[in-house]
């Protein structure tokens, strides 16, 4: 397809536009032709519009040739390519015109259909080479940085694997030991307290290990999450069922407010992501308070909301929440262990979800994570 070249052409001389318009018409070349009297109308329609080449006066009245040559060849003023025309032949400015950007230098007494025709399709050709090599290097960046993050995620899983999983082993070595010395000792009361430390070990390295999983499976798939109808009462009701015996400890109320409300979503992604809020924030909740789970519409979206009474967060952690080599394991209000991972499974997860998962919280009077999805109002009757 034989495309018009755009050229747009910078002089202060009305007979050396029109000499160079003619010889235009004479080359040949499919072109429009813009002209511009002065540097800064030439600047403006730089600006306003692409052109594969610009014509640019060596000596215009109103600006200094090098500084319109450098903002033409900016972003700002539109990254051209640039050819110099001039009067004059010195080899000198020729050489300083070259070295700052321009990509040819022609004397007016030596332009001619087919010289400027020449220079003209050099300066498209050599245009549209440096945009093809700016979207390779910008796409080879993107790569990079894709690999960049790849590689966080890997040390951050073995760091998990290294620290956080080898540390619940241990705890579980050294009680089973003692469970058979309490065995040998026939002491029924170290058997006892020995049984429910081993059980409760097994079930935090049990969840450790089923969210890094998750969440490394979740990062190495590429298809599209399939959406289904939810009742978001049902599944809440599931997860406090499940939240119910760590709640009960701490005598921590579990309230579910979601009646009447379906979503559009991914049922087991979404049982993950508040089972992994709800457990969060029992953990951080002081005995006798209590957490809630919430949905209400808005237009045809639901907020829904996992809410505590807990020990709250100062902004400084709230920003770095998310931030993968920020990850802090804190010990919750009854000394319970965490990986602090739970969270960064919940992000990704309502982001394949389609939403986003927000967190306000205050010191000492609890924290609240939100994320929207689709839904309606099912009316009663």
């Amino acid at each position: 397809m034989n495309t018009r070249t755009r050229i747009l052409l910078i002089d202060d001389d009305k007979v050396d536009r029109t000499m160079v318009r003619r010889a235009l018409e004479k080359s040949g070349l499919r072109h429009d032709l813009v002209e511009a009297p002065d540097g800064a109308t030439g600047l403006r329609r730089a600006k306003e519009q692409a052109f594969d080449c610009v014509l640019l006066d060596y000596r215009l009245p109103d600006v200094d040739a090098f500084e319109l040559l450098e903002v033409l060849l900016s972003p700002t003023g539109g990254g051209h390519a640039v050819l110099m025309l001039t009067g004059e032949a010195d080899q000198e400015i020729a050489l300083r015109l070259m070295r700052a950007g321009a990509l040819d230098y022609l004397t007016k007494a030596e332009v001619t259909p087919s010289s400027l025709a020449r220079a003209i399709r050099y300066a498209k050709a050599r245009r549209e080479f440096l945009a093809e090599l700016d979207m390779a290097r910008r796409e080879a960046e993107k790569k990079s940085l894709e690999l960049d993050r790849l590689n966080r995620q890997q040390t951050f899983l073995l760091s998990i694997i290294a620290h956080d999983l080898r540390n619940h082993f241990q705890v579980l070595l050294g009680l089973s030991s003692a469970l058979c010395r309490a065995v040998s000792a026939a002491n029924v009361a170290t058997i006892d307290r020995g049984a429910q430390g081993i059980q409760k070990a097994a079930r935090q390295a049990y969840a450790l290990m089923g969210s890094l999983f998750a969440w490394a499976s979740l990062q190495m798939d590429t298809t599209t999450t399939s959406l289904s109808d939810i009742d978001l009462e049902e599944i809440t009701r599931e997860t406090v069922q499940g939240a119910a015996e760590a709640a009960t400890e701490k005598s921590i109320s579990l309230v579910v407010d979601c009646s009447g409300i379906q979503v559009r979503g991914h049922r087991d992604m979404l049982a993950a992501v508040l089972r992994n809020l709800v457990n969060n924030a029992v953990k951080f909740t002081p005995p006798g308070g209590a957490v809630t789970i919430t949905a209400c519409l808005r237009n045809d979206r639901v907020e829904v909301e996992v809410a505590d009474t807990g020990v709250g967060m100062p902004p400084h952690r709230i920003s770095n929440l998310f931030e993968l080599d920020q990850r802090i394991s804190t010990t919750g209000t009854a000394g319970e262990q965490g990986s602090g991972f739970g969270l960064f499974l919940c992000r990704d997860l309502v982001e394949q979800l389609g939403s986003e998962l927000t967190v306000s919280s205050t010191v000492n009077h609890g924290t609240a994570f939100r994320f929207m999805l689709a839904g309606v109002l099912e009316l009663a009757g």
